[in-house]
């Protein structure tokens, strides 16, 4: 059995990590031997659960991480590794953000992950990151991240896939763009793979979001009287349909805890709950209708997490505005679990 040991950068709650758990990859097994990731509470939910009774080797800042021709008291060495993950972060690329791309200082940071690359010189990498990042500059920043991350150190063989969550196991529309790198001196020629094949519907543990939610919840998360009126009215300056219980949620974001309006986020009439069909929206009476957002356990669920992550979540006590910035900031597992073992299998088998 080979063991490969991988980093988790940019690691959030450990969307990669727990992908590595199930992998079904001929003969390989992944062993995590660090962690790098900012903030605090995702420090702490990620050790939490990922610990198995040792202590993680943690980096706070990637900035910190040992990189070449740079010599300093205050940079860390990091164990050997075989596989670099990295969900780096997305706001300078999102609808949401700037999009200024690489300019912007959290682009930057891809900086960071060429010189960790060209530094320790890995055998494999897998680094996701949103959809839009390809529309920037008509594709141009893509295209020079690409090369840099084929050119660095001893060179890698580089596949980028643009995929939906909702093809690979979990009812979420969620876009993302996947880079898998396999060093040259690893793999000599780049081999032609198409995507990962995508999981049928029928084999998700989820099918629909109403397969996931809960039938009794905390009044919190009902939208208040007075904030129905903006939930629940169209705004002529956001695309999208004024639509609730959807059965394929739209993406989740990190700003769950505000009651944005219906067509931005994912919100369910009592009535779609207690029903039989999760694939037909009811007719309900938008005005008295009881209507709630989605809860943080069935946003972990969504996302692909296990249950646990909420329960080790409460343990922490972090309340549920920090539950869903945690979650909306996630990979989905079972996209990155079918990424990874597409990948791995394709180059090791």
């Amino acid at each position: 059995m080979k063991e490969l040991k991988f980093i988790d950068l940019f690691a959030g709650i450990g969307g990669f990590h727990e992908a590595t758990k199930n992998v079904q990859i001929k003969n390989v097994k992944f062993k995590n031997i660090g962690f790098c990731e900012i903030d605090n509470h995702a420090q702490k939910l990620y050790a939490e659960v990922h610990k198995n009774g040792k202590t993680l080797f943690h980096i706070k800042d990637v900035k910190q991480i040992r990189v070449k021709d740079i010599e300093s008291e205050d940079k860390v060495s990091l164990p050997d590794f075989d596989v670099l993950f990295g969900g780096f972060p997305c706001q300078s690329f999102s609808n949401v953000g700037m999009r200024k791309g690489l300019e912007d200082e959290r682009g930057e940071l891809f900086y960071d992950i060429l010189n960790i690359l060209d530094f320790h010189n890995p055998n494999f990498f897998v680094l996701e990151n949103v959809q839009k990042l390809s529309t920037i500059n008509k594709g141009s920043t893509l295209n020079a991240m690409v090369a840099a991350l084929e050119e660095i150190g001893t060179g890698y063989h580089v596949h980028v896939w643009d995929l939906n969550a909702n093809k690979y196991g979990v009812p979420q529309q969620r876009r993302r763009l996947f880079f898998c790198g396999v060093n040259k001196q690893h793999t000599e020629n780049k081999l032609k793979i198409g995507f990962p094949k995508h999981i049928p519907q029928i084999d998700w543990k989820y099918p629909t979001t109403w397969h996931l939610l809960e039938k009794n919840v905390d009044e919190v998360h009902f939208i208040p009287v007075k904030t129905r009126e903006t939930v629940l009215r169209k705004n002529e300056k956001w695309a999208g349909d004024l639509q609730i219980d959807r059965p394929i949620a739209k993406p989740l974001t990190a700003s769950m805890s505000k009651w944005h309006r219906a067509n931005q986020d994912n919100y369910y009439s009592e009535t779609y709950i207690q029903s039989n069909n999760p694939y037909e929206s009811p007719k309900v009476n938008w005005d008295s209708e009881r209507i709630r957002r989605i809860t943080p356990l069935e946003g972990f669920r969504i996302q692909g997490f296990p249950d646990d992550y909420y329960t080790k979540s409460k343990e922490l006590n972090l309340s549920n505005s920090t539950q869903y910035k945690l979650i909306g900031n996630a990979v989905p597992v079972t996209l990155a679990k079918s990424v990874i073992e597409h990948f791995f299998n394709s180059y090791l088998s």
